[in-house]
């Protein structure tokens, strides 16, 4: 969505893993839902994941207590790491059955975006490849999951006294290609909204531009100041339309991709206590400590953890990119009023569409949104820093008492 040829690239890898069946059509720069093969590809990938997850996590997971030489937090660390890709079939079901809402959406979305895809490219590049580079530490850390010590494949190993096996080998790669189908998700929905706070900010400056138009106008009523409100009523129309187009479509894609985001947070805070535990255990328990194998898993656990923050406080900018937009209307509303106690018709009618949008996003940006409309993530919290601040305390503190439980127990 930053560029045609990456716009492209993005949808041809999604069809590629079975993540989407929505075939990019360059020509009319649109998605297209019945294109035949592929859907029958995705449809066929699809059910093979499905078919396949469950022997996959059995051989990866599963089988604990054949292993004696496990630690009961190794094992928890392990199991959890693989446990986030159970959200892939929920994010696969939720895809297939509103295939048709998503490609009207993502049309709707490439429309608005058609006429300022050059200055998004610019803006969003940057913090999507900052996106990009902080979801790696996810596949540093599933695989570190599924080959460290406490892993279930190493145990097999060291029991059979051999090589892994293809299966073992098989599943592994099953494991990073579900890990990336969930990447891609929560990456899709971290683009639309970077993009969406650029168009925001792109409508701030056009908003700037009418108060720029409307401050020149004559002060006095007449036919001159007539036609120049005119003109701007005419400008603040559409520009306000499209406002109310962008905040549906964000609005869609939350309801769309919330119980995806609900379980894949909820995955992740429990993993992210098993890590900080982790790494304590190894910094205190450790036989063979390496200083440099310590800092090298702080470094990836924060990188995994400025990566589940950059997911908090992309929704945080959207909200104060609608207030510096709300900001402007009031500006623009009191730039309106003309000295004289009755205005034009043009003037009044402006100022009655202003002070209606203004109520509109004072409604949308309360800070107790629960009492006026319902909270992102299935009406449980809303994403945002103080959110994400939150959920990191909570896992410090839990991290905590476990800490405390392994000093009681083991000395």
């Amino acid at each position: 969505m930053v560029h045609v040829s990456l716009l492209r690239f993005y949808f041809e890898l999604s069809r590629l893993i079975g993540l989407c069946n929505l075939h990019y059509d360059p020509q009319h720069q649109c998605l297209v839902r019945n294109h035949v093969p592929t859907v029958v590809y995705c449809l066929v990938l699809d059910v093979i994941y499905v078919l396949v997850m469950p022997s996959a996590f059995a051989l990866l997971a599963g089988n604990i207590s054949g292993c004696k030489n496990l630690g009961m937090f190794g094992v928890v660390y392990s199991v959890m790491g693989q446990a986030k890709l159970f959200t892939m079939m929920l994010l696969i079901g939720s895809v297939w059955l509103r295939r048709c809402r998503i490609q009207a959406l993502a049309n709707d979305y490439l429309k608005l975006m058609s006429d300022f895809r050059s200055d998004l490219q610019s803006n969003c590049r940057r913090l999507c490849l900052w996106k990009v580079a902080m979801t790696s530490s996810r596949f540093i850390m599933l695989i570190q999951a599924l080959l460290s010590s406490n892993s279930l494949v190493h145990c097999k190993r060291s029991i059979d006294r051999a090589d892994v096996a293809p299966y073992y080998v098989a599943s592994m790669v099953f494991a990073v290609i579900m890990e990336l189908m969930v990447c891609f998700a929560d990456f899709t929905v971290y683009m639309i909204q970077v993009s969406g706070n650029c168009l925001i900010s792109n409508k701030t400056e056009r908003l700037q531009e009418m108060i720029d138009d409307v401050a020149v106008l004559p002060k006095r009523l007449g036919r001159p100041r007539d036609m120049g409100l005119r003109q701007v009523l005419s400008a603040w129309l559409s520009l306000w339309h499209r406002c109310q187009q962008l905040d549906d479509l964000l609005r869609q894609l939350r309801e769309i991709f919330q119980w995806q985001m609900l379980f894949n947070l909820g995955t992740t805070y429990i993993f992210n206590i098993a890590t900080v535990f982790r790494l304590w255990i190894y910094m205190e328990y450790a036989k063979n400590f390496s200083l440099w194998k310590c800092l090298f898993f702080v470094f990836v656990a924060l990188a995994h953890h400025v990566e589940i923050m950059m997911q908090f406080s992309i929704f945080e900018t959207t909200s104060t990119k609608w207030l510096q937009l709300r900001e402007q209307l009031q500006n623009l509303w009191f730039a309106n009023q003309s000295q004289n106690g009755a205005g034009l018709t043009s003037e009044v009618v402006l100022s009655r569409k202003l002070e209606f949008a203004i109520l509109y996003l004072n409604r949308q940006l309360q800070t107790r949104p629960q009492r006026v409309r319902r909270l992102h993530i299935v009406g449980l919290f809303d994403l945002s820093r103080a959110s994400g601040h939150a959920m990191t305390a909570s896992v410090f503190s839990n991290a905590l008492v476990l800490c405390q439980i392994a000093y009681k127990i083991y000395g």
